[in-house]
């Protein structure tokens, strides 16, 4: 009900359309006592008259004497008229509501995406991408028929069954009375389903997502499949999730096939025992026979949406299922929180310090522990290692993905935890391992380090990258070529270049240079490094290294081991103390010895 209740609020924006669709059906719904009292009318009031006699109706003011002929051909052009207006109501409502649950839908999605951008780098390291993505779409998707169709049978349901009683027990009360005696066995056989059908709703929610992971990852790793072929494997991985929500969707359709038909064998009894009994009243002349008829017409529109009362609630349960799902998205909160006295980082020279930092994905399995070393302005700090040690965990906690477990990090002094995230983004070039490229153009995707940026300064960022040469040169329609999904179209290279091109632009205060060079071959490689120590002049650099040949230069080295600072000094400083870093050195030189 809780969750039910915020999806209503969603409505609030739209209160005034939704007040004039609520009167909408309000009027559709007394509608649906017209046909009976129609019949009621022809069966007991012309039907039971000779042709030459006068029938005689009092309406307001008005005073109706016609023959029984032309009561008929009154009806009838009543009826059509009648059914017109309603048909064209009916429409309009249809329109309004649709229109409103678009919008509330449109709403939540929004604010679902919206709120998956401000979530930390943890909730995306714990959600695959299939299920995040079912979340904002099929899940919101499925609470559609809640905003529009369910809500709307509801009002109309409701309406219909409180007009109907009332009129029915005006008529007959005892009649009514047994007319009634089946809901309690309805609502008994919905009772008994329900709880384990919305346990299979839930299932098949969870399972969908874990599947659309499994198909995101087998499309996106498309040629890591074919290149260790292993497509059958893939397949059938995908086809065991499928059987798996087959004999679950099998399970449901039998619970509610089950749960259907037992209701309609409840209210077929109802209906027979109603016409039994009625028919009884009629032969007494308790009931008139146009009475007997519309009280029977009457009843189809009473178990009509008593029924669907009951079946809409089992939908309302899926929907639930969906909105839980959703607003546990919503209610998610941000791991690296912004405090609410954060302040704008001013302008930095570059100065970053590590005091007494330890993180810990999971409790109990540190990942750093008591890092603590401090980085002057203008300086290049290469992060090196064995895998696993480290390196781009403590790089991550500079861009504050994460927060460190313990410890402090500041920049020129300012704790990071008390500065606005955006401020310190901003101030942030970051090139990452594995380098995203984004469905667009060439110049599209460098631009995203800088907005506003100029043609001009698209052309200079990537000459800088040495990336100028094969867009202008290799690629058809030059920075206007669509690189296609995650780059695609492009070598390893040569998005490596686009991605160092897009941070160049960017004109950052500190650099993250997470193996920036690890796709080029050796001459890309000597004149990004050329371009790349230009732009690092008065500027602080982090770079993480596989190749140690990268780093000789650099201001200071730290070695880490086990999330420990095992070494830290300069080259010369760190080979002469013959440890970690003088090992790694010696086996890498050794090999491209070999090599050559």
């Amino acid at each position: 009900m809780k969750n039910f209740i915020r999806i209503i609020k969603y409505g609030r924006p739209y209160l005034g359309w939704l007040i004039f669709g609520f009167l909408l059906i309000l009027v559709l719904a007394q509608s649906q006592l017209f046909m009976p009292l129609v019949q009621r009318f022809v069966i007991d009031d012309i039907l039971s008259k000779t042709k030459e006699e006068s029938i005689v109706i009092k309406w307001f003011n008005f005073e109706i004497d016609q023959d029984p002929v032309s009561w008929l051909i009154i009806v009838l052009i009543t009826i059509i008229g009648f059914y017109i207006v309603v048909g064209l109501l009916s429409y309009v409502r249809t329109y309004v509501m649709t229109w409103i649950s678009q919008k509330i839908l449109f709403d939540l999605r929004k604010e679902a995406f919206s709120h998956m951008q401000q979530m930390s780098m943890r909730f995306y390291d714990m959600h695959g991408t299939g299920q995040i993505l079912s979340r904002v779409r099929e899940d919101v998707g499925a609470l559609r028929s809640l905003v529009t169709d369910t809500s709307i049978d509801i009002l109309t349901d409701v309406m219909m069954f409180a007009t109907m009683i009332v009129v029915m027990f005006k008529w007959n009360w005892k009649l009514t009375l047994v007319s009634l005696a089946v809901l309690p066995l309805v609502v008994g056989n919905y009772l008994f389903f329900i709880n384990g059908m919305k346990h299979v709703w839930r299932g098949l929610r969870n399972k969908w997502a874990d599947l659309s992971t499994e198909m995101y990852e087998s499309v996106a790793g498309a040629k890591v499949i074919k290149a260790f072929h292993r497509e059958e494997h893939q397949e059938q991985k995908i086809f065991h999730g499928m059987q798996d929500m087959l004999d679950d969707e099998l399970d449901l359709a039998k619970q509610r096939t089950t749960m259907g038909r037992v209701s309609i064998f409840f209210r077929s009894l109802g209906s027979g025992v109603v016409l039994c009994y009625g028919g009884y009243l009629v032969v007494n002349e308790e009931m008139t026979v146009g009475t007997m008829v519309a009280f029977y017409q009457f009843l189809g529109s009473l178990y009509g949406p008593m029924m669907k009362l009951v079946n809409i609630n089992a939908t309302i349960q899926e929907a639930l299922i969906s909105a839980e799902r959703v607003f546990g998205l919503l209610d998610s909160e941000p791991t690296v929180p912004e405090a609410p006295d954060a302040v704008d980082l001013p302008p930095v020279k570059g100065s970053v310090k590590f005091s007494d930092v330890s993180f810990s994905y999971e409790p109990e399995k540190p990942i750093l522990q008591q890092i603590t070393f401090e980085v002057k302005p203008d300086s290049m700090i290469a992060l090196v290692g064995p895998s696993g040690s480290g390196k781009t965990t403590l790089a991550n906690l500079i861009s504050r993905f994460y927060d460190p477990t313990e410890g402090q990090i500041t920049i020129d002094g300012h704790d990071l935890k008390s500065i606005k995230i955006r401020s310190l983004r901003d101030q942030l070039g970051v090139v990452l391992q594995d380098n995203y490229l984004f469905q667009g153009s060439i110049a599209d995707n460098i631009r995203f380090g800088k907005l506003d940026a100029t043609d001009e300064e698209v052309v200079q960022a990537a000459i800088s990258a040495n990336a100028h040469q094969f867009i202008v040169e290799e690629l058809a329609q030059g920075y206007q070529t669509e690189v296609g999904e995650r780059g695609g179209g492009l070598s390893g290279g040569q998005r490596q270049r686009i991605s160092i091109a897009r941070t160049i632009l960017r004109n950052p205060r500190v650099l993250i240079l997470d193996e920036a060079t690890s796709a080029l071959d050796s001459d890309s490689e000597s004149k990004i490094q050329q371009a790349l120590s230009r732009l690092m002049e008065g500027r602080t650099s982090f770079v993480i290294a596989h190749r140690l040949s990268t780093i000789l230069d650099a201001t200071s080295i730290v070695a880490l081991k086990d999330g420990r600072i095992a070494e830290m000094g300069t080259h010369e400083e760190l080979l002469a103390l013959d440890g970690l870093y003088a090992d790694m050195y010696h086996k890498q030189f050794k090999k491209r010895k070999n090599q050559f």
